[in-house]
């Protein structure tokens, strides 16, 4: 927990969550925003072995391109909270992932690997759902005035910089690499930091 509050943060004072929303706000479009909110959500977390820590960083970034968009917030949120906990449930890095299989005698790759008979459906009839509900913004008109406001207020109160992006691909790449969670965590906080 503290580590994810470190990393919460560091990244948002750093400007990485401002520049996660700057170029979110750049190429995400209103019609596929809910079903990318959700899978780019569910990478982060099955990478990270961490809902929380998702939700906190991209999900933040994502709560802010969503409504420059005009998306409404509550359906945003239900599409980051979808893909995190997707994201968490079956990756060999989170904690109840490791628990319940270590408590039932079990190995853990089996124990995922079962897991995706329940888990697995429940994610793709959200990815539908998300589909089908983000064609009503498709055709949208955009708020480019309120999006080009919101883009100067950021540029002007961070540095954004796509080199602000490294820090959360590298603790991706840490984490895959099986870094364990504690120290992959802990390196996000030290790159935000630099």
């Amino acid at each position: 927990m503290l580590v994810i509050g470190m990393i919460v943060g560091v990244w948002i004072t750093a400007g990485i969550v401002p520049a996660m929303i700057f170029y979110g706000l750049k190429i995400l479009s209103p019609g596929i925003f809910l079903v990318a909110t959700c899978i780019i959500c569910a990478i982060v977390s099955l990478a990270t072995g961490s809902s929380w820590t998702t939700a906190a960083t991209v999900g933040i970034a994502l709560i802010g391109v969503g409504s420059g968009l005009g998306i409404p917030l509550p359906m945003v949120a239900g599409a980051i909270i979808s893909g995190s906990y997707f994201g968490d449930k079956m990756s060999p890095l989170s904690d109840t992932t490791n628990l319940a299989p270590a408590m039932a005698g079990a190995k853990l790759f089996d124990h995922i690997r079962h897991m995706i008979f329940t888990t697995g459906p429940s994610f793709l009839i959200a990815l539908v759902l998300y589909g089908i509900i983000g064609m009503r913004f498709a055709g949208k008109e955009m708020d480019t005035e309120g999006i080009a406001e919101l883009l100067g207020a950021m540029s002007g109160s961070f540095n954004i910089s796509p080199f602000l992006l490294l820090a959360p691909v590298l603790v991706i790449v840490i984490v895959i690499k099986k870094v364990p969670a504690l120290p992959g965590l802990f390196s996000g906080v030290v790159l935000g930091g630099i």
